[in-house]
């Protein structure tokens, strides 16, 4: 299993590559959230040990946060992914790096795993409940189906 900020700073090695710039906090977290979906679909297992947070503007990880909020972003030590991790990281970045933050954000706000930990909020009120990796697994599910062509309503 890959450690969660491994993930993190790969994914931000891609965007850099890419944009040259770093990649935002918000994108981060929507794009960490994907990959770990992606490793449910793919091998019912979770790329990453970590909590994710139903926040107002989608999933967060207070880890990758902590990263961003003290300045000196990725600069420790950690894990290599293996050649699987790192392919299934590369191929949600090529996947969803076309969409700002703000529409991962509003594509998170969809999931099930998100909508069920913001049970019992407004809309826009902070929140910190911890989301369930038990309905992310049923949110990897539905995408699965979904790329298979069934239609939900």
């Amino acid at each position: 299993m890959a450690q969660l900020l491994a993930v993190a700073k790969y994914l931000n090695e891609l965007h850099v590559g890419k944009h040259d710039c770093v990649m935002d906090q918000m994108k981060m977290h929507k794009m960490m959230y994907f990959s770990q979906r992606e490793s449910l679909m793919s091998s019912g297992e979770p790329l990453f040990h970590g909590d994710f947070e139903a926040w107002k503007y989608g999933p967060v990880l207070t880890e990758v946060r902590s990263e961003y909020m003290g300045g000196n972003m990725f600069s420790g030590t950690y894990g290599t992914l293996t050649n699987e991790e790192a392919q299934l990281v590369l191929d949600v970045f090529r996947r969803y790096d076309e969409y700002d933050a703000w529409q991962l954000s509003t594509l998170s706000h969809a999931e099930t795993s998100w909508l069920k930990a913001r049970e019992g909020l407004q809309m826009g009120e902070p929140g910190r409940n911890k989301m369930s990796l038990s309905v992310m697994r049923v949110d990897a599910m539905r995408e699965k189906l979904r790329r298979q062509g069934v239609v939900f309503a």
